[in-house]
């Protein structure tokens, strides 16, 4: 299927992406204060104003005593908030995600950084102090290095908490992903803060894009993130020592080495903006990664058309991709009802894409459902009406609770049968299925900052939560959080089918049926020892299925329905449900 210039493991994986300081808090006493907090939006709320650790299990659309008095919108609040999840608190949860069945971990981004999300990060090479147990005693050891000494930086106790992670996991089978953000670097840098100070005269000038003639006394002018993001200046891969850096960052965490000894280091890198990035550096980086670590996995995140992505596969730059394409497609299919996609189309379009990326980029390519950067798939589905399609920029419209008519109310039963059938399609399909962290627990929410909600752990009480619609808060509407302990359930059988059929994670896939009239769709995935059909009928009216050329087969309901008998014409046949899916497994082993 394909060959050893990539990582074999990462065909195997089942993703789950933890975003840190929403995922579990291990020490409670943090010495953080808004000072810390600086150097990050919101710019409107000075770090005078009151501030705590917001209580993990509180209202989230309720300001908390000490926000009452802040200036600014919910909105800025929100991204004031911090539950400080730590390192400590994803090492103590590994065997709930080794017992749901998950093998490999994607951690967004843990470098220094004043922010919840961590994308401004301060220091590539460091661990945020706020992630450990010692962030005073870490921050004065950062402070105090030398920072240009890029392949001498000092060990601290964030970092060695990573390291322990990193052993932890490996432990239990799973493999380790951190994110690299490498096409900026945050306002509260050294080299930013040297050249907002020094201008031209800094020793890192040419690190950004500055454009003097265009800078005043009081502002400098240079390329930011997006074109606006104050917080995250451009970094210039005309630089050396911007690539020296990023190269010191790479191989700092694929083979740490810790006082002379060599530690476990991560399995691979995810790469964030990668299109902002020059692809000659990409391949470069590529190929510097695979001679630390050969079976290491080089992962872009790169949302644009796929005629644009496939340069970055066939150059060699990358092993894989975060799957949008797959994403924005199979959103379409499953939960737009007007106008409708029919099978046939959807067909097409999956295959033209599976066509145009070198076939070892397709089984690596980590197929998602949602992420820290969308509304997640049961608000999708709940507010699927507002959604709009046909280009990338659309599909972003009307994600927020503050679009007009968006509402965060929980899915209904229906709206979380189809949220099933959209997870059995993302486990069916050739690729690595990712699993958003309490997706599998039934949280929902619109996009940032919603999508990124502290945990839901079933252990934990939270206070009942009120409704909003469209930006308008309705106090006396409210709804109770808990873990949805059936969806756990769910996700953990189609996880093990996955993980126990060689069919699903290195098998080929074959279309059965696609019809031309309506959203009947079958598909196969096939190995020299099994066949698994899956089904899906996403009309309002039941669907009878014929599939031939299986003389003697038995297959098996992998969710309890009855099996299904090949006929003496060697077909079978059955009939299913509006709205539902089926997965019929056959094998000879």
């Amino acid at each position: 299927m394909y060959n050893d210039n990539y990582p074999q493991w990462a065909a195997e994986a089942v993703w789950y992406q933890i975003f840190p300081d929403r995922f579990c808090r291990f020490y409670d006493d943090k010495p953080i204060t808004a000072q810390h907090l600086y150097g990050t939006a919101p710019w409107n709320i000075k770090p005078d104003k009151p501030w705590q650790i917001h209580p993990w299990t509180a209202d989230w659309y309720q300001r908390q005593p000490y926000e009452q008095g802040n200036n600014g919108s919910l909105h800025s609040n929100m991204l004031r908030r911090r539950f400080c999840g730590d390192i400590k608190g994803i090492i103590s949860k590994l065997d709930y995600l080794a017992d749901l069945g998950i093998n490999a971990l994607y951690l967004t981004p843990l470098q220094y950084s004043p922010s919840l999300h961590r994308y401004d990060g301060t220091n590539f090479l460091h661990v945020d102090p706020f992630l450990g147990g010692n962030p005073i005693q870490d921050i004065k050891q950062i402070e105090d290095e030398d920072f240009d000494d890029f392949d001498n930086a000092t060990w601290t106790a964030a970092d060695l908490d990573a390291l322990l992670l990193i052993k932890e996991a490996h432990k239990r089978g799973m493999k380790v992903m951190f994110d690299g953000v490498f096409n900026h670097i945050g306002y509260n840098s050294k080299p930013f803060q040297d050249v907002l100070k020094n201008r031209e005269k800094s020793k890192y000038f040419d690190w950004f894009h500055i454009d003097l003639a265009k800078s005043t006394s009081r502002k400098l002018s240079y390329d930011k993130f997006w074109g606006f993001v104050t917080e995250m200046p451009k970094l210039n891969y005309g630089s050396q020592e911007v690539k020296r850096y990023v190269f010191a960052a790479l191989k700092r965490w694929l083979r740490p080495i810790v006082e002379g000894i060599e530690y476990e280091g991560i399995d691979g890198w995810r790469l964030d903006h990668a299109i902002g990035v020059p692809m000659t550096f990409w391949k470069s980086a590529h190929d510097f990664c695979k001679k630390l670590n050969k079976n290491s996995l080089f992962l872009a995140e790169l949302i644009e058309p796929d005629t644009i992505i496939k340069p970055y596969l066939d150059n060699g730059a990358f092993d894989g991709v975060m799957n949008y394409g797959f994403y924005f497609l199979a959103c379409e299919f499953f939960t737009c009802d007007a106008p409708k996609m029919t099978a046939k189309e959807f067909d097409k379009r999956i295959w033209n894409q599976l066509k145009l990326y070198p076939i070892g980029a397709n089984y690596l390519a980590m197929n998602l459902l949602g992420t820290h950067d969308t509304e997640r798939i049961a608000s999708l589905i709940v507010n699927r009406k507002l959604k709009q399609y046909g280009t990338i920029a659309k599909f972003f419209e009307n994600t927020h609770c503050t679009d007009r008519g968006y509402t965060t109310r929980r899915p209904d039963d229906d709206e979380r049968q189809l949220q099933k059938m959209l997870i059995v399609f993302e486990f069916a399909m050739i690729g690595s299925p990712m699993v958003y962290y309490g997706d599998e627990l039934g949280m929902y929410g619109a996009n940032d900052p919603d999508c990124r909600k502290p945990m839901c752990w079933p252990e934990m009480h939270f206070e009942d939560e009120h409704i909003v619609v469209g930006g308008k808060h309705f106090n006396d509407r409210k709804e109770p959080i808990a873990a949805d302990m059936e969806m756990l359930d769910f996700y953990k059988r189609i996880i093990a089918l996955r993980r126990s059929s060689n069919a699903l994670m290195r098998g080929t896939m074959a279309t059965d049926y696609a019809s031309t009239k309506s959203r009947v769709w079958v598909i196969s995935r096939k190995s020299s020892e099994e066949r698994v059909i899956f089904a899906f009928n996403c009309e309002d009216t039941p669907a009878n299925v014929r599939i031939i050329g299986l003389p003697g087969r038995r297959f098996d309901d992998c969710f309890g329905g009855e099996s299904v008998q090949a006929d003496s014409k060697g077909a079978i046949t059955f009939k299913m449900q509006p709205k539902t899916f089926r997965v019929l497994r056959y094998s000879n082993t």
